[in-house]
């Protein structure tokens, strides 16, 4: 048994020993992600906007404003709405403003990419569903399904979109599509990334 509960002072002492041990590059990191936090929480909470960012990072050190595109970026997901996606492109642009040494028109252009990976899935899956009702429209029976209901099979009718959302074939496709953009925009994003390290 032997335990010990420490004080917490013990605990601070401790803590800062760690901090000593720290060089001063993960200082500063540490001291960003303090600061940090609260501003991108309410960024991401929708509290403030890209203005607000701006203003709230305008005199921040280079690493700091480093770290919170680095933050906005790694937040960005393939299947984020759109209008979200487009407010957090403006964070991380508004950002890069604050900057020396900017990298504006390369930074655009890797966020117009994600936009247009984004709109690109969404198009083709809205062509190849409008493709899919058709069929469904033109063959009555498609829309039928088999339930066993009480111990008896009973035909229901589906709705167009349910028949389609339950189609094998679309969920395939849907399945790949996503998998295919989803991995075209990690790729973009990665590229990205790149460009502010």
């Amino acid at each position: 048994m032997g335990d010990t509960i420490k004080t917490a002072l013990e605990i601070a002492l401790e803590k800062a020993a760690m901090l000593d041990d720290l060089t001063e590059a993960e200082k500063e990191e540490i001291a960003n992600k303090k600061k940090l936090e609260p501003v991108i929480a309410g960024f991401y909470k929708g509290k403030s906007g890209p203005e607000q960012l701006w203003q709230e990072l305008k005199d921040s050190k280079a690493s700091l404003l480093k770290q919170a595109q680095i933050n906005l970026i790694e937040s960005l997901k393939f299947n984020l709405d759109p209008k979200e996606l487009q407010r957090r492109n403006k964070g991380i642009i508004a950002i890069e403003s604050l900057k020396k040494e900017q990298k504006t028109s390369t930074i655009q252009q890797g966020l117009k990419i994600l936009e247009s990976v984004q709109h690109k899935a969404e198009s083709e899956k809205n062509q190849v569903f409008n493709e899919f009702k058709k069929a469904v429209e033109g063959n009555p029976q498609a829309r039928n399904k088999v339930v066993e209901q009480g111990g008896q099979k009973v035909v229901v009718k589906l709705s167009v979109e349910d028949a389609i959302m339950q189609n094998p074939q679309w969920r395939q496709f849907s399945m790949e599509l996503e998998k295919n953009y989803e991995d075209q925009f990690e790729q973009a994003l990665a590229s990205l990334k790149k460009s502010i390290i």
